[in-house]
């Protein structure tokens, strides 16, 4: 089936033009958005300090320096490159973190925007579906490698839609793009799932199943080339074959316990609005095929069905799943839909110079003022919280155990990160790489959080003389009645035990 012709690059200048005021508004409304989402999730930090642990060391790790659970153990780095760019941006630059993070996505979902519209040229309708689109992402917001991932993978899909549907060839693009996506963040993964179902698509579409615009042979070969081509330039790491396979392990090594307790690989929570909108989005893709009576091509149904099964599955996979439905739903909506008409002596209405210069000063006025806005609120908020919020982490903890001798410290999961960074000294038991530790200590972690029978045993085992936890948790209370363990700090965040010699 088709989705109607795609309008030239010049129909889509005239039907934005008379707009312009309009889109660069929309594009403010996207960044105040953006900038709105400030917080560290727990592994900005461990990110940031493998990037200057890189600097300093003058080479990659291949085994873990941050634990004494996992001390030695082989550890992929996979986000090592933007880890390095994180850290001299905190380094050199920390104001510009959020910023550029927030930017990142204007980009991405601009382009999202701009392949919307090729299908359904309406602007209106159009900013409202990306809008959508926006805020269902929203859960995914991080100041980390993850954001890097969206941005191609819908790179990805944008050049995959000037071929099949533009008739344009960038596809020699993909391989370089995955060769830095995959020194970037193992996210790659998701791109080469893209292609792999792109291509098996385009292989059934005109042959088995309905497309007004299958590839030929030639094309079709052609795009199966690159792909390769692609998957052999994620080899271009310093891993190897072992980053490859890399992403496979949390699911054939044993992490299913990490997979069913950690938030991102949690099923989304409809309840909450990112998942919401994202069931609206699906809803909607849904019911725009039932009212325009028309299926999807091969290749965008099998690409949809997979990445909406992986984001059904797990949050982590929702970003990606996200701007894919969108891009489906605005070819769905668009069945049929021609672009207006421009604007010319038989285009639209013109107004008089004097009216269109108050319209465009009084507009251009008001966006400045908007931009001044956000500058203002971004700044004074750098002032009072600091441009790198550590907000709920435990920073006076932190600054009473560099005081005391080294020691082995039992750590909440959730600030692993953060002392991997502020409390270098001290390694670590466990943090958000769940692949280094695998689910067994991960479950000796929850057999002490949760104060399960044995628990004790545990922190024997490994030697603990110190915890930390979040005040009010089951294992403060029983640490604090305990006669073995002596409360040492304590603030309205964190607790700090140590143990009786």
């Amino acid at each position: 089936m088709s989705f109607g012709p795609i309008p030239s690059s010049s129909r889509w200048w005239r039907e934005i033009r008379p707009q312009t005021a309009v889109v660069v508004a929309f594009g403010l409304l996207l960044l105040a958005l953006a900038l709105q989402v400030r917080a560290t999730d727990a592994d900005f930090w461990w990110h940031l300090r493998t990037g200057q642990w890189i600097l300093e060391e003058g080479r990659i790790p291949r085994s873990d320096p941050f634990s004494y659970t996992a001390f030695g153990k082989p550890w992929i780095a996979h986000s090592w490159l933007a880890d390095i760019a994180l850290y001299l941006l905190y380094r050199d630059a920390p104001f510009l973190l959020h910023p550029l993070r927030a930017l990142l996505q204007i980009g991405t979902f601009g382009l999202l925007f701009h392949m919307a519209w090729q299908r359904w040229p309406r602007l209106v309708p159009c900013m409202l579906l990306v809008l959508a689109a926006f805020a269902a992402s929203a859960g995914l917001w991080l100041t980390r490698p993850n954001s890097i991932s969206l941005a191609c993978f819908v790179g990805v899909l944008y050049l995959w839609h000037l071929y099949k549907f533009r008739g344009k060839n960038r596809l020699w693009l993909l391989p370089p793009l995955f060769a830095l996506w995959a020194n970037l963040h193992s996210g790659y993964i998701f791109g080469l799932l893209l292609l792999g179902c792109l291509w098996v698509g385009e292989a059934l579409a005109g042959r088995f199943w309905s497309d007004p615009f299958p590839l030929d042979r030639r094309r079709w070969w052609r795009l199966g080339l690159y792909g390769v081509f692609s998957m052999a330039a994620v080899l271009l790491n310093p891993y190897g074959w072992a980053l490859l396979v890399y992403p496979f392990r949390y699911f054939f090594e044993g992490l299913s316990l990490h997979t069913h307790y950690v938030g991102e690989w949690l099923s989304p929570n409809f309840q909450e609005p990112p998942g919401l909108l994202f069931a609206l989005l699906l809803l909607l893709l849904l019911a725009g095929m039932a009212w325009r009576r028309v299926g999807m091509a091969p290749a965008e149904t099998l690409a949809l069905l997979a990445f909406t099964w992986l984001g059904l599955r797990a949050m982590r996979a929702v970003g990606v799943a996200v701007p894919l439905v969108a891009y489906g739903v605005a070819g769905v909506l668009g069945w049929g839909v021609a672009p207006r008409g421009g604007v010319g002596r038989h285009g639209a209405w013109r107004p008089s110079r004097w009216a269109a210069g108050l319209w465009y000063g009084g507009v251009g006025l008001l966006l400045l003022l908007l931009l001044a806005g956000i500058a203002l609120e971004f700044v004074t908020w750098g002032q009072r919280e600091g441009f790198v919020s550590e907000a709920g982490y435990p920073r006076g903890a932190v600054d009473r155990l560099r005081e005391e001798p080294r020691g082995r410290l039992l750590n909440s999961y959730n600030w692993g990160g953060y002392l991997i960074w502020g409390l270098r000294d001290w390694p670590v038991f466990i943090d958000g790489r769940a692949d280094l530790y695998g689910d067994a200590l991960f479950a000796e972690y929850l057999r002490v959080w949760r104060v399960e029978p044995s628990w004790s045993e545990v922190l024997v085992q490994w030697r603990v003389d110190w915890v930390l936890c979040e005040k009010g948790v089951a294992l403060a209370t029983v640490l604090e009645a305990s006669p073995s363990w002596t409360l040492v700090y304590e603030d309205g965040t964190a607790v700090l035990y140590r143990k009786h010699p």
